[in-house]
């Protein structure tokens, strides 16, 4: 998730329903005793259907007002056993998730969110379509799994006669063929690079979906979810936009990826929201350097660019005081976390790789994990003595000096370089 559009997800890798739609489960009252199959598929009219049976035990797992699933969901009920969803890529406030969009050619669902009641015993999902993207793996005309396993996880599936698909990526058709071309390349230097040069294989079990979506929203902007399925999808791009994706998506890739090498338990922490976002940008940034895929140059600019705009958000508070204020601007993650990782890189004296390791440790919320945890402060730690880093979570008198520090720095120092190493 790396712009506007996008939302980061405080329990995105934490196997639970979101609270919204945990709640409304809880006030449905107890019906069923049997399992329950729930047939997702696709319907006329940009619908997803949803067929409920119980292999004959009467009545069907019903709640509410014979309402199965969670009421805010907007559902509309054909039958005793038969509903429908909309199709709509922009989630209402208070989602975290797309709910059940649009992608290209096919539907994309994050599941949790058509749990029925939680009373309904053994649920089972069956997906029906031509092509089925579950993890990392393919399947055709019909799959099958248990709840259970649906926890925290979407689904991607799509009727087209020939999807666009490389292993267990898919592609929108509507990207232009050259534009796809150099996309494709450059998806895989990225993930070539964390495999070869970081030696980690973040898209195990991961499936990728890249996709135009075109809706009624009257912006123009791109994001993306980190579950099972790494999903990056641009609204409403203009056709020159369009021409550009292979120089937009491979960085919200390169993000993605990043969040797969973290660990849950650092989700969890204070300033989790920072940790995750800044480590994400930061990597990202390495990763597309070292790959080829930008310059030196441009590299750094968009460091500046992320400390500029970090700029923007700062005032007379400091970061803790704007969370607990819950007055975070959706974006500042993102920026001041990058810039709050390079500067713990650049005070920290150490080799690019030294840092790097430190870095691989603290993702996995190792608390020991560089020898100089106080100096570093790679987890936001509250015994952190390096006063830039300080200054960086500052409020404005103390974040301004660090930036000014940070610029310097950049003109005159080149960004971490990370040679292949057996």
């Amino acid at each position: 998730m790396i712009n506007f559009l996008s939302k980061w997800i405080p329990i995105k890798r934490c196997h639970r329903i979101p609270g919204l739609l945990a709640l409304c489960l809880a006030m449905l009252p107890v019906f069923a005793k049997a399992s329950l199959v729930v047939r997702i598929s696709e319907a006329a009219n940009e619908n997803v259907r949803f067929d409920l049976s119980a292999d004959g035990v009467e009545p069907v797992c019903t709640g509410r007002n014979g309402q199965v699933f969670n009421p805010a969901l907007g559902m509309r009920k054909l039958s005793d056993t038969s509903y429908v969803q909309q199709l709509n890529s922009e989630a209402p406030d208070g989602e975290e998730y797309l709910k059940a969009a649009r992608m290209g050619g096919g539907i994309y669902i994050y599941l949790p969110f058509f749990f029925p009641a939680r009373e309904c015993k053994g649920v089972v999902f069956e997906i029906a379509a031509q092509h089925i993207l579950w993890g990392d793996k393919w399947y055709s005309g019909s799959t099958r799994f248990p709840s259970e396993e649906a926890r925290g996880k979407a689904i991607f599936f799509t009727n087209e006669l020939t999807p666009v698909v490389q292993g267990s990526s898919y592609f929108d058709a509507g990207i232009p063929a050259p534009t796809l071309a150099r996309l494709q390349t450059s998806f895989g230097k990225v993930s070539a690079f964390y495999q070869n040069v970081l030696k980690v294989n973040p898209q195990k079990d991961i499936g990728v979906v890249t996709a135009v979506v075109r809706n009624k929203g009257n912006y123009s902007g791109f994001g993306g979810d980190s579950v099972n399925i790494i999903r990056m999808s641009y609204d409403n791009p203009t056709p020159a936009q369009l021409l550009t994706l292979d120089e937009i998506m491979p960085s919200t890739f390169a993000h993605e990826l990043a969040h797969k090498l973290q660990r849950d338990e650092v989700y969890k922490l204070p300033l989790a929201r920072y940790i995750v976002e800044g480590q994400a940008d930061f990597l990202k940034i390495i990763v597309l350097r070292n790959s080829g895929l930008i310059s030196e140059n441009a590299a750094k600019q968009r460091v500046l660019k992320a400390a500029g705009d970090c700029a923007k958000f700062s005032d007379t508070r400091t970061v803790h005081e704007k969370i607990e204020q819950k007055a975070v601007d959706f974006r500042e993650p993102y920026d001041c976390g990058m810039v709050y990782y390079f500067v713990s890189y650049y005070s920290s004296g150490l080799q690019s790789w030294d840092f790097m390791d430190a870095l691989g440790k603290a993702m996995l919320a190792e608390n020991i994990y560089g020898g100089q945890e106080d100096n570093l402060c790679l987890l936001f730690e509250s015994t952190c003595v390096n006063e830039r880093l300080k200054g960086v979570i500052g409020d404005k008198a103390h974040y301004t000096p660090q930036i000014q520090w940070l610029e310097g720095v950049l003109t005159n120092h080149p960004l971490p370089l990370l040679n292949r190493r057996n």
